[in-house]
Formats: structure tokens, sequence, C-alpha cells
């Protein structure tokens, strides 16, 4: 409590200090869209110490901003969210999802939105989490102890059977490898334009649009074709997102289009799995670099295992998840170091005024959790993998100190399900198996694709227990 004080202490007299809260880099424009373009992470860490708001000094049609302080995110993702659009990030990814939840604006957006939320009630998350541990035992089950696993395509192929049972009721078995490199490609090809000086129309033939359209047939045969199936036997999908969309009936009584349908499943078809994947793989690489936390998470889930063969009942996954404590808390801490969500993206549509400062239309603003994450002054030791640290839990920092889901009406709607899928992995998994990197690796780099993953994976050799 007392470094959050004396957090706030040196944020107040801030307030008084016009200086600190724009301030230009000195580096020249070029030198900084080069340093950005090779190392996007670093240069958003460096900035972190520069202000509270640091001018790229770019045109004075489009200026351009990173954000770091936690005051100024909060208005920019809550207070001012009506005069903002997500702007390049969704435009790009349109291309991909189509106009869903992620990239739909304004009333639309909130329109989704409310007929979105009955998909992640907690009756609903409930049934998921049946769905996260069987998928995790079969998983599991298929391991062999000492044969090295490539961690990145396994949890890929496990996110993915999860949510392609929570969505569409559908086995994947033999589809995941091909679904699996069809996602891979919308990412990086999403991720190399986002970034780009120069977006091509996705009309011209460009090789990577080429790619990407492949892709994006792939990943809607089997959207569509689950549409198709439920159509003829909607008794088989009731309990799924896709039969509780297709159930659901907007404003005027009208049902969901099938295409508005299909741009939400491959919304959550995507950003549904590849992120909860990445951050299962950065999870598995701290506790193998951090043995004290390992144990404590060994011991919880075996304690847990303990207690419900000495009731002769064993807990429904649900329930069994809201027990454990440390597990949640290594999810949170892997989401601080390793944010999925690792630049957030604003336009602003009029000039606006936050915090005293005015700022132009057009401006672009770059808010990168991952760089706040590792804000000394907030969480003191901020580099260190330590999951205990949430002992307390988060209101102990400041509103959008730790923010890995975003925030305001914008923020991931499938955060709880999220936090329980990944929760659910790590636990029965850790209580088979413990996981440790095959030699000759080195140390892991985060590669900062559309989510942040661990650089070309991570080979790793299952341990039993």
């Amino acid at each position: 409590m007392r470094k959050l004080n004396e957090y706030r202490i040196r944020k107040s007299e801030r307030m008084y200090d016009e200086l600190t809260r724009v301030v230009d880099i000195q580096k020249s424009r070029m030198a900084n869209f080069l340093r950005f373009r090779k190392d996007p992470l670093g240069f958003l860490v460096d900035a972190l110490p520069l202000g509270d708001v640091v001018s790229l000094r770019t045109s004075a049609f489009q200026p351009t901003y990173i954000v770091n302080s936690p005051d100024f995110i909060q208005e920019l993702l809550v207070h001012e969210e009506e005069n903002l659009r997500k702007g390049r990030s969704s435009s790009v990814l349109r291309r991909t999802v189509g106009d869903g939840l992620l990239t739909t604006e304004q009333e639309e957006h909130r329109r989704q939105k409310r007929y979105m939320m009955p998909t992640f009630y907690k009756e609903r998350i409930q049934t998921y989490a049946r769905i996260v541990t069987e998928e995790t035992e079969r998983v599991a089950d298929g391991l062999k102890a000492g044969e090295p696993v490539a961690m990145h395509d396994l949890m890929m192929r496990l996110t993915l059977g999860i949510i392609s049972r929570s969505l569409f009721n559908t086995e994947l078995d033999e589809e995941k490898a091909k679904l699996a490199d069809a996602v891979d490609v919308t990412i990086r090809q999403s991720a190399g334009t986002i970034f780009s000086p120069i977006i091509w129309p996705f009309a011209l033939p460009t090789p990577g649009n080429i790619r990407l359209k492949k892709a994006i047939g792939t990943l809607e045969a089997l959207i569509f074709g689950a549409i198709a199936a439920a159509r003829q036997a909607p008794e088989r999908y009731a309990d799924t997102m896709l039969g509780l969309l297709m159930d659901t009936k907007d404003e005027e009584g009208q049902p969901i289009p099938d295409q508005e349908i299909r741009d939400q499943m491959m919304t959550m078809l995507l950003a549904g799995h590849e992120t909860t994947a990445n951050a299962l793989v950065w999870a598995w690489y701290a506790l193998e670099r951090e043995p004290q936390a390992e144990r404590r998470l060994h011991e919880e889930v075996d304690a847990l295992r303990s207690k419900e063969r000495a009731s002769g009942e064993p807990l429904p996954a649900y329930d069994r998840y809201r027990q454990l404590t440390y597990t949640k808390q290594v999810v949170q801490e892997t989401l601080r170091l390793y944010p999925p969500a690792w630049a957030i993206l604003r336009e602003t549509e009029r000039e606006i005024e936050m915090l005293g400062e005015r700022f132009e239309r057009n401006s672009s603003f770059l808010i990168s959790p991952y760089a706040i994450h590792r804000n000394a002054e907030v969480f003191g030791d901020a580099g260190a993998f330590r999951p205990e640290r949430f002992d307390e839990g988060i209101s102990q920092w400041p509103k959008f100190a730790y923010f890995p889901f975003g925030g305001g009406s914008r923020g991931c709607i499938g955060s709880q399900f999220a936090l329980m899928e990944a929760g659910l992995i790590l636990s029965t998994l850790a209580e088979r198996f413990r996981f440790v990197s095959a030699q000759g690796q080195g140390e892991g780099e985060p590669e900062p694709l559309v989510s942040l993953r661990l650089k070309n994976g991570r080979l790793m050799v299952p341990i039993s227990r």
C-alpha cells in the first residue's frame, strides 16, 4: 500500500506540471518508425519513462501519441469512447472477421454486444468449463512423458478444439492442423498489414492477399457448414454459442442474418483461442523459470484433488476452477507480463480535450498494456514473474495500471471465459505433468503479431509427476 500511495502522490504532483503531460519524443520520425518496425515492444517500453503522453511528432494531419498514464488511458477507453474509433486496426481485421463485435463501432457495436452478452453469462461459462476440462484431459492422455512437444502447436490445437465445441458442438480431430494453419495465416497477414506504412487493397492479387483469402475460405467452410447443420438439427446445437445466436432476435424481432452470425463466429474462433493459447505458452515458460511458483501451483491442484478423493465426490469443472486461487493468480501474472493484446489503437473523430490537454481530430493513440504492465513505480519488481503480487487483488493498483483485456464498453466480452479456460487448462495439465524446455533454445523472445506470441514457439518436454 505504501508503494501505491507514493505512486498516487507522484501522479498528483505531475498534474501541476504541464510539461510532464504531453512531451515530444526527441528522435526523428524516420528513426522512430524504423525502431518501431524493428522492435515495437522495446520501443514502447523505452517510451514509458518519457512522459504520460508522448508525441511521436508525426504529421499535423494525423498526430500520433503513445499513452503511458493510467488516467489518460481511462479517459480514452471510458470517458471519450464516443469520440473515438478503432480505425486502422479495425479496417485490417475486417478483411477476415467482417463486421463483428471486434470491428464494429458506436451504436452498431452496442447493438451486437447486447445480443452477444448472454453467450457469456455464468450458466454458459459453467457449461464451457466442462468442455475445457474434457478436452484438456484428452490432450493429457495423448502426451508421452519424456517426448518433446511443440507447446505452441499443442496449446493452439487444444484451445481450437475447445472453442469449436463451445461454438458449434463440433469435433475437429481430423481438421485441427489444417484449421490451425489457416488461423496462423490470418494472424500473420493481419499483423503485417496493421503496422505496414502501406495497406494494399484486398482486391489486389498480392501473394499475401491470396494466402489470406485461402485461409478465410478454410475457416468459412467450417462456420457455414455448422450453420447449415444447425438449421437441419437445431436441438444438437442448443447449448452452443451458435445455437444461442440462431435463436436470438433483434429489437425488431428479426433473426440475426447468417452473414452476421458468420462474422461473430469468425471473431470468436480467432480471438477466442489464439490469444489464450499464446498466454498458456508464456505461462508454461514462466513457471519453468520460477520453480517456487510452479511448486505452489502443483501444491494447490494436488490439495484440491486430495480433497475431492476424501469426499468421494469430484467437483464440477466450474466449481473446481473457483477454488484454484493461486492458479488464477498465475494466469493474472502471465497476462501482466505477456498480455496477448499488447497494443490498443484509437483515433479521434473530432477534437477532444482530456485532463486539460487538447488533441486534434484524426489524432492516433497507441496504448501498450505490455509496456504499462512493466511500470516499476506501480509493480516494483515489474520484470519478475511473481503471482503472489495478486494476493490483494487488482484494486491495490490504479485503474488501468493493469488491463490485459482492455477496458470500457470495448473491453473483451469473453474475459471471464478466457480466465476460466486458462486456469482449468493449467491446473488439469499441471496435475499430471510439469514441463521443461528442450535444450538449445535459449531465452524466450516475444513476437508481437495481432497478439503476443513466444517467437518460434517452445519445444518442451512433459515430465510425469
